[in-house]
């Protein structure tokens, strides 16, 4: 009697654990979507949607079509180990968040493992309240697994867009700067929820989670590849005649 009552203490405890786990990796009840793609008008899915040009790609809201968020966006790049300073360009508008917008604690953050399982959050990081599917875990080892190399940090920084996202009508935006394996994840409030310290309830946050999340994989402008082959075939030339010499 003493194993078996032993015995389901220690599955209870798992199914806890995992229950918890769980937990982290999903997004609040009725919380809405937004999903970063390189292109269409509902969530790709990609887990995540890798973004190939960077000149050209949209941010919107799942949902029905009363789906409405407050303006501005935050848009957040995540840069991977720190390697370049991001910007971006849209045209509504756009600049440096200001802190306190939707709870913003700071407009740059490093982000990295600072918890058992490294479960903690980009967004968290910010002071933005948020599911925890935008964990440094999900970031750093699928950044490993496509061979980005090994994240130790990302660098944050906090974008403010002119614009209210309604479902059905992503918007197109532009990001210069950033080393490929970086993220691009958005936030906001539903309409008529928010405040300029947050939004009223879980239920009323709109964000990106880890299925939906921007991944940078910018393939070279075609004159960068022409100059690379010229570059190339150049040195292949100056090999070829000093091994004549």
């Amino acid at each position: 009697m003493a194993m078996m009552s032993k015995t389901r203490t220690v599955i209870l405890a798992a199914l806890a654990t995992a229950a918890l786990t769980a937990g982290l990796m999903v997004t609040p009840a009725s919380a809405a979507q937004i999903f970063v793609q390189q292109s269409g008008t509902s969530p790709a899915g990609g887990d995540p949607n890798v973004i190939t040009n960077m000149g050209s790609f949209v941010v919107g809201v799942a949902g029905s079509s009363s789906t409405t968020l407050q303006n501005p966006l935050l848009v957040i790049v995540g840069v991977l180990n720190g390697n370049g300073i991001p910007a971006i360009s849209y045209s509504g508008g756009v600049s440096t968040a200001t802190v306190g917008t939707y709870g913003l604690a700071s407009t740059t953050a490093t982000f990295r493992c600072t918890n058992a399982g490294c479960t903690n959050t980009a967004f968290h990081a910010l002071g933005l309240a948020a599911g925890g599917s935008e964990s440094f875990v999900n970031w750093s080892g699928k950044d490993l697994a496509d061979g980005f190399g090994t994240a130790t940090s990302y660098s944050l920084y906090a974008f403010a867009l002119s614009t209210s996202l309604t479902s059905g009508s992503p918007i197109t935006i532009d990001e210069s700067g950033a080393a490929n394996g970086s993220f691009i994840i958005a936030y906001d409030c539903k309409a008529g929820t928010g405040s300029s310290t947050g939004c009223k309830k879980s239920g009323d946050i709109a964000q990106t989670v880890f299925t939906n999340t921007g991944l940078v994989d910018a393939v070279p402008e075609p004159g960068s590849l022409l100059l690379l082959g010229t570059g190339l075939a150049g040195l292949g030339l100056m090999v070829r005649r000093r091994r004549r010499g």
